[in-house]
């Protein structure tokens, strides 16, 4: 399991509109903000993050890009810390310092 936060449900684009009156949240994955290039060291966040067109309607809100910016600064400041690459750095220390500054992970 690699979130790194939750926000609403709420979908907004590409004719699709959820507004977040459920009560469900998504799930926010690590994985989406690591290229999949040969680039290393570089995390995305915010509307850049990876996934389709109904992700990318869901993402592109401001909910979900605090959530990935939080998130990257994190992975960023630990991948530093441990002197690893952010492809490499442990989720779980990220997880658990998002949880210290009161980040809701699920």
């Amino acid at each position: 399991d690699d979130t790194v936060g939750i926000f609403p449900e709420f979908v907004d684009g590409y004719n699709i509109l959820i507004l977040p009156t459920t009560g469900r949240y998504f799930q926010v994955p690590y994985g989406c903000m690591v290229p999949e290039s040969d680039v290393d060291n570089l995390l995305v966040a915010g509307r850049a993050v990876a996934g389709d067109r109904v992700s990318h309607a869901a993402m592109r809100n401001m909910m979900a890009c605090t959530v990935t910016g939080q998130a990257a600064g994190v992975a960023a400041a630990i991948s530093l810390r441990e002197k690893v690459s952010t492809k490499s750095v442990d989720v779980a220390k990220v997880q658990a310092e998002l949880a210290k500054q009161g980040a809701r992970l699920s």
